[in-house]
């Protein structure tokens, strides 16, 4: 595939592979049935998020806190709640660069269909299992096919499906499938929580993970063509030649650093320090479920605002300015976390929380884009560089248990 046809960058955040079919390659319409196949694939794929963040809104039935959290729950410290989050990164940080190759090989549907089951798995073994930490642990890292190939199979089916009109804004409508799903995790899944315990919460992702597939492979197909090309060009090896440019391992390391403060860390531990008695220590908020649960809300909802902003600042601005973006990610992260995680004052909390959900759209919207503008060779060039940036995303979450454990020492958040 010439470099002439790689997918135009979305101004709300993630570059897919580039692919095309009979659809893509022509000036027609949007077909009827591509807005079924955007729904299918966008409830699918807003499924592994949604398994992947269930733990975060909910984290004293995980962290053990004398005196606070509720009985039942699996008991474990700072450092062994953080691991859970980093497992279902492993298989991501595996998955990263063979994805592409893996929707080649068994086919888009089938590559979505193993993701997903992943998610109803990985969710049913402590279902079954109970309290048992391993059996715990070993459900997320299952879980984990959930992120490391809806991340790219999805995208791609919507690419195919849709014209060049309609593509950029119905991919980044698919965009929002991870910081929607961590605000319906932080809205919902404590009510569910304070009713049937961790269980219920477990219950409802397997759920609707179960119901999400079904539609899926009901109603997904692809367009009637025997042209499908997923943006993969040549073998393994001479792709992963493509990554000797070093500028995209400059950008890999921002986004690293990035993801650290996002996920690593406020995803992750926002919703324990809130719920964290001021008595406690290291000391906290006190807040209860429901408040904490609206503080995460309250950063992805900011997100989902300003993603598209940070994609669009990343558009317009010159070549030799589009530094400016990760720049002013991170001068609001420098600010933001001072602000955050605080215990003097609940106003200057809440600052903190907002900057911190307008640094995670603009980081976000603004950091992925500049991949496919590295690796601007080819079609797979850019694959390649947006495969480089999920990698650092998968290594940028393993850093939650680094963290747990300094909270476990006595440091303050």
């Amino acid at each position: 595939m010439e470099g002439k046809t790689q997918e135009p960058m979305t101004m709300s955040g993630p570059q897919t592979p580039t692919a095309s079919s009979y659809i893509t390659k022509s000036d027609q319409k949007t077909p009827r049935y591509a807005w079924v196949i955007w729904i299918v694939t966008y409830l699918v794929s807003f499924a592994a998020p949604l398994g992947q963040f269930k733990l975060v809104s909910i984290p004293l039935w995980f962290i053990y806190v004398p005196g606070i959290s509720p009985e039942g729950g699996f008991m474990l410290d700072a450092a062994g709640f953080g691991m859970l989050m980093t497992v279902v990164s492993l298989i991501g940080i595996v998955l990263a660069f063979p994805a592409a190759f893996i929707c080649r090989k068994i086919g888009l549907k089938w590559t979505v269909f193993i993701a997903t089951l992943g998610v109803i798995v990985g969710g049913a073994i402590p279902l079954v299992a109970g309290t048992n930490v391993t059996a715990l642990y070993l459900g997320r890292f299952i879980e984990g096919l959930g992120i490391g190939l809806t991340g790219v199979a999805a995208p791609t089916i919507i690419t195919l499906w849709f014209p060049e009109k309609t593509r950029g804004v119905m991919l980044g409508l698919w965009a929002t499938w991870v910081p929607l799903s961590i605000t319906l995790d932080s809205i919902i899944c404590p009510g569910i929580a304070a009713a049937a315990g961790w269980r219920g919460v477990f219950t409802f992702v397997v759920v609707f993970a179960t119901v999400a597939l079904v539609l899926f492979m009901l109603l997904c197909k692809m367009p009637e063509t025997r042209e499908a090309d997923y943006g993969v060009e040549g073998g393994f090896i001479e792709c992963m030649a493509l990554l000797k440019n070093k500028n995209i391992w400059l950008l890999a390391v921002v986004f690293l650093i990035f993801i650290i403060g996002q996920t690593g860390i406020v995803n992750t531990y926002l919703p324990n320090f809130l719920q964290t008695s001021p008595d406690a220590t290291p000391p906290g908020f006190g807040w209860d479920e429901q408040s904490a649960g609206l503080g995460l809300a309250l950063v992805t909802s900011l997100g989902l605002v300003f993603n598209p902003i940070g994609g669009h600042m990343c558009a317009v601005l010159p070549h030799h300015l589009k530094r400016i973006v990760p720049v002013i990610a991170s001068l609001i992260f420098l600010v933001c976390f001072y602000c955050m995680f605080q215990t003097d004052s609940v106003p200057l909390c809440w600052v903190g929380i907002v900057l911190m959900g307008i640094c995670g759209g603009i980081g976000g919207g603004g950091l992925r884009p500049l991949a496919p503008t590295i690796m601007h060779q080819s079609a797979m060039a850019a694959t390649m560089g947006m495969a480089v940036l999920q990698f650092a995303q998968c290594v940028g979450n393993c850093f939650s248990p680094i963290y747990g454990g300094l909270i476990d020492s006595g440091a303050t958040y």
